[in-house]
């Protein structure tokens, strides 16, 4: 991470109740460390992070630029909508351990209450169809826990949520992954 000593990290708030710790984006970072005021933001959002690890190629340097791009498309893991419970800084070093999240966010004034449609829209707008539909349902599940005591995640989705990251787990075989394996359950 270039040119961060202490980057910003964040603990999201799964649909299921687990919390799990993430590093912001560069874009994030620069704009958490360039504008104070805007932390306010982030301050119980919906953020986009991944469920599973990203595969690592050992080809990257080999590829050509349309090349990483098709693969990196075709690797996406799956994707869902977390609550920003959190926000820290910590050490680059230790900090360099989390998963990074993805930067599209949404203020909580917003998601509470804006329209469904538009957030569904911005959050869910270059993803996968299944990704989408876990997304769309994530948003959904968020905005009524505002009016339900109790809002039941849908089954489907999670289920189906559950077997790709259960799959893109096998695909990963890398050491740290099998150590770090049960941290990616859904």
């Amino acid at each position: 991470m270039p040119n961060i000593k202490r980057p910003w990290c964040v603990d999201v708030k799964y649909v299921n109740g687990m919390v799990k710790k993430y590093r912001l984006t560069m874009d994030l970072q620069h704009a958490l460390n360039g504008d104070p005021q805007g932390r306010n933001l982030l301050q119980n959002a919906l953020i986009v992070v991944p469920l599973a690890p990203y595969l690592e190629s050992k080809y990257q340097k080999k590829m050509s630029k349309d090349a990483w791009k098709q693969f990196k498309v075709k690797t996406q893991p799956p994707f869902g909508i977390g609550r920003i419970i959190k926000f820290y800084q910590l050490s680059s070093a230790r900090a360099h351990k989390f998963p990074v999240s993805r930067s599209q966010f949404v203020a909580a004034e917003y998601w509470k209450a804006g329209p469904y449609a538009r957030m569904n829209r911005y959050l869910r707008h270059d993803y996968k169809w299944l990704t989408k539909c876990q997304i769309s349902a994530d948003i959904t599940y968020w905005q009524r826990q505002l009016y339900l005591k109790k809002p039941h995640p849908n089954g489907c989705c999670r289920l189906l949520t559950w077997i790709r990251v259960q799959i893109r787990l096998k695909q990963c075989q890398h050491q740290w992954l099998v150590q770090e394996k049960r941290l990616w359950h859904v």
